[in-house]
C-alpha cells in the first residue's frame, strides 16, 4: 500500500511543513542546465504520447524516435500527461494496451517534471531572493523518476528501489485506487465556482491588482514564511517582470483570459490544462489544444513574453519542427 499517500499532492494540498526546498534536491536529480543548447524538452500532451506510441506505425514512432536521438532531445513526462493516457486502464479490456503505450514511451529518450510542486518553488525563490535583495533564479522542477513525480513533497517509500519503471508504477497505483484515473469532475466543477464568482466583481477585469492576493494565498498554501505585512511588495515586484515566478504569472494570466470571455464555460479538461501551462517556461515545445493556445497567445501579449512560439497543435508538427 505504499502509494495512496503519495498521490495527495495531486488533489489535496501537501502536508503542513513537507515542502519542497531547493536545497533539499536530491543528488540524483535531473539538473536543468545539463542539456546543450540545441537539445529540446520536449511535452506532449497525452492524445500525442498517444498517438506517437500506438496510432503511429512501428516505423513512424521509430523515425521519432530516431529524431529524438540525433538532436539529444527528450520527451518531458508529468504526472498530468502520463495520467491521461491511463484514463482506459479502469477499462480491464483496455489494460494490456496502457502498459504498451507506457512501456514504449519509457524506451524514449525523456525527463520528468514534477509540476506539482513548481508552484511552491518558484514561490520559495521569490520570497528568498526578494528578502536578499537580488534578482529571481530559475527553479528546477527536473526529477529522475516518476515515482519522485507523483510524491514531490516527500521522498518516495521506493526511492531505494533501483529500477521502478514508468508501467510498474501506474499498475500499482491502479492496484491501489482505481478512482486516482477518474476525471477531474469535481475539481472543475469547484474550478467553475471560482471562475463564476471572479466574474461576478465588478473589478474582474482588472486582475493585475488581485495578484497579491493570489501570491497571499499560495504563501499560506506552502507553509511559507514571510511577513504579513510585505506581501504586497512582494507582489508586485513579482509581478514587475514574468521572468519571476513564471509558471506562477502565466498560469495566472491564462485564468483571468478564461474569466473575462464569458462565453467560455469551462472543460473537464481545465484541470490538467492548468498543469501543462505550468510545465511551458520549463520546456522548448509542447503540444496543447487549440482553445489554450489561444490563451498563451493572449497572455503572450499582455507580459510582452513569447511562449506561444513553443506552442504546437500536435506531434505531427513537433516532428517537423525539431527534424528541420
Amino acid at each position: 500500500m505504499i502509494y495512496c499517500h503519495f498521490f495527495q499532492s495531486i488533489k489535496k494540498v501537501p502536508e503542513p511543513n513537507c515542502f519542497w526546498r531547493n536545497d533539499d534536491i536530491d543528488e540524483k536529480e535531473i539538473d536543468s542546465g545539463t542539456l546543450c543548447s540545441l537539445a529540446m524538452r520536449i511535452y506532449l500532451d497525452s492524445k500525442d504520447h498517444i498517438v506517437l506510441a500506438e496510432s503511429f506505425s512501428t516505423a513512424e514512432t521509430d523515425a521519432f524516435e530516431a529524431v529524438l536521438h540525433r538532436g539529444s532531445h527528450q520527451l518531458i513526462f508529468s504526472m498530468h500527461n502520463i495520467m491521461e493516457c491511463c484514463a482506459p486502464i479502469i477499462q480491464s479490456t483496455n489494460r494490456n494496451s496502457v502498459m504498451r503505450i507506457l512501456n514504449r514511451l519509457e524506451s524514449m529518450p525523456h525527463m520528468y517534471v514534477a509540476e506539482a510542486k513548481i508552484p511552491a518553488i518558484e514561490l520559495m525563490e521569490a520570497v528568498k531572493a526578494f528578502s536578499e535583495g537580488r534578482e529571481y533564479s530559475v527553479v528546477n522542477p527536473f526529477v529522475a523518476r516518476f515515482d519522485e513525480v507523483i510524491s514531490p513533497f516527500s521522498r518516495p517509500a521506493t526511492h531505494d528501489y533501483i529500477r521502478y519503471g514508468l508501467a510498474h508504477t501506474i499498475f500499482e497505483l491502479w492496484q491501489e485506487d482505481p478512482e486516482l484515473f477518474q476525471p477531474y469532475i469535481a475539481e472543475s466543477r469547484q474550478l467553475e465556482t471560482i471562475r463564476t464568482s471572479d466574474r461576478s466583481r465588478s473589478d474582474y477585469q482588472q486582475h493585475d491588482h488581485n495578484f497579491s492576493n493570489t501570491v497571499a494565498r499560495d504563501l499560506r498554501l506552502y507553509n511559507i514564511a514571510f511577513a504579513q505585512e510585505s506581501v504586497n511588495d512582494l507582489a508586485a515586484w513579482i509581478w514587475a517582470s514574468p521572468s519571476r515566478c513564471p509558471a506562477l504569472r502565466l498560469g495566472y494570466e491564462v485564468f483571468h483570459k478564461i474569466v473575462r470571455n464569458v462565453t467560455d464555460s469551462g472543460e473537464e479538461s481545465d484541470i490538467p490544462d492548468f498543469a501543462h501551462v505550468d510545465c511551458i517556461p520549463y520546456v522548448d515545445v509542447i503540444t496543447l489544444d487549440r482553445r489554450m493556445r489561444g490563451y498563451i497567445g493572449q497572455a503572450d501579449r499582455s507580459m510582452g513574453t513569447a511562449y506561444s512560439q513553443k506552442l504546437f497543435a500536435d506531434v505531427n508538427g513537433v516532428q517537423t519542427a525539431i527534424q528541420n
